[in-house]
């Protein structure tokens, strides 16, 4: 439990930082610096002490740790490509789901449309058949006169 308190992670884009209690370095102005990790391609998953640039601060900067060995370093570019990858995979997922989603409430909207107009035709029709049932009446009657007229 006292191990899950002293870790705190910050993830960016560009590092992730992990700090443990024991791994605390403080830089040229007293303040303290952050270890982070590169996801730079010259150095993948190599960890730094850096400080924030915001108020110009020193700008400190220490590696916490030697460079990878070779077969390290290939394992840990080729996770990194492969993470990029997804990454851009994913963005194109979220792309065509944004246009589906676009497709989609055009799509309902036309079918409002297309109900609003089938509800009117309809309405039509029923007046059209009352229309037609009247003027049946009138040349029933019409004929009723005539004949009756005879």
């Amino acid at each position: 439990m006292a191990y899950q308190n002293s870790i705190s992670i910050i993830a960016s884009s560009s590092s992730i930082e992990s700090v443990r209690k024991e791994e605390h370095k403080h830089c040229f102005c007293e303040r303290r610096a952050r270890l982070c990790t590169s996801w730079t391609l010259k150095n993948p998953g190599r960890r730094f002490f850096t400080t924030p640039k915001e108020n110009n601060g020193c700008h400190f900067f220490q590696w916490f740790e030697e460079e990878f060995c070779g077969r390290s370093l290939d394992v840990i570019t080729h996770l990194n490509h492969k993470r990029i990858y997804l990454e851009e995979k994913l963005k194109l997922v979220k792309e065509n789901l944004a246009e589906s989603i676009e497709k989609k409430i055009v799509l309902k909207a036309e079918k409002k449309l297309l109900i609003e107009g089938r509800m009117k035709l309809d309405s039509e029709k029923e007046n059209l058949k009352k229309q037609l049932r009247l003027c049946l009446c009138v040349v029933v009657l019409l004929i009723a006169v005539v004949i009756f007229s005879k």
